[in-house]
């Protein structure tokens, strides 16, 4: 199994400027829906999953070992520029409900699973994500948009009214308030919610551990926003792991 969402990925995905897009929470209890689904190795709801009328689900299945999780929500992800916001509607002979379900503005909560699965004489794989509460409903026939357009975070409810952003994402997801920095270190840092800085991985630097660097600095530290490295006393050169030697 695999999350796939996780804060850095699915902010770092989209792009809309959208007024309500919620922060995605993983929730096991989805996890669970989800695995069970894979396990069956059926693309098509069974008669139980469609009576989880408040689950969404998104399916993908591929030859065993050719396609990662991170490929499968791209793939998804992908299909938005088949969707046409102000009719709601995907281009005609494609499909986007799988984007509509991955952007859904009021879908908080997600749960993912994969399965190997046997077809035949050949292996596949099946990818499942569960989404609560589920989105793509229709109102009267018509299908209703994913998120109402405008600035980021410009329609945050009283209920979730923080804005959770990334370094690389200009906009931003609403959220219930529990981060006070109203900030995140991604995948290379950890946020010190005390003094609302981030303290990076190896080779790792930059206010929120944006920056990759080559070279490690051994005995120092990097210096903000850049690679090279400022050195402890007594150490010297390019990654501060030589001795420097005393002038007398």
């Amino acid at each position: 199994m695999l999350h796939p969402r996780k804060s850095s990925f699915c902010l770092g995905i989209i792009n809309t400027n959208t007024g309500l897009i919620g922060h995605l929470d993983w929730s096991e209890k989805l996890v669970l829906l989800a695995q069970e689904r894979a396990e069956s190795c059926h693309t098509d709801l069974s008669p139980q999953d469609q009576q989880l009328r408040h689950i969404g689900w998104n399916t993908y299945h591929s030859a065993h070992a050719t396609t990662s999780f991170a490929e499968v929500i791209d793939s998804w992800f992908e299909e938005g520029r088949d969707y046409m916001y102000l009719s709601g509607q995907c281009r005609e002979n494609a499909t986007c409900q799988h984007y509509t379900q991955l952007v859904w503005a009021t879908s908080s909560n997600v749960g993912c699973a994969r399965q190997l699965c046997l077809r035949g004489d050949a292996l596949w794989e099946l990818f499942v994500c569960a989404y609560s509460p589920g989105g793509n409903w229709e109102v009267n026939g018509r299908s209703v948009v994913p998120y109402v357009a405008g600035f980021s975070c410009s329609l945050c409810t009283s209920s979730m009214s923080g804005c959770f952003r990334l370094w690389d994402h200009v906009g931003g997801l609403c959220e219930t308030p529990r981060n006070p920095c109203r900030m995140s270190c991604g995948q290379h840092g950890r946020l010190n919610i005390s003094s609302c800085q981030c303290h990076c991985g190896p080779r790792f630097t930059g206010r929120f551990c944006q920056v990759r660097c080559s070279v490690k600095c051994v005995h120092g530290r990097y210096k903000e926003e850049e690679c090279s490295c400022k050195c402890d006393v007594g150490y010297g050169g390019r990654s501060s792991s030589f001795p420097s030697t005393a002038v007398t």
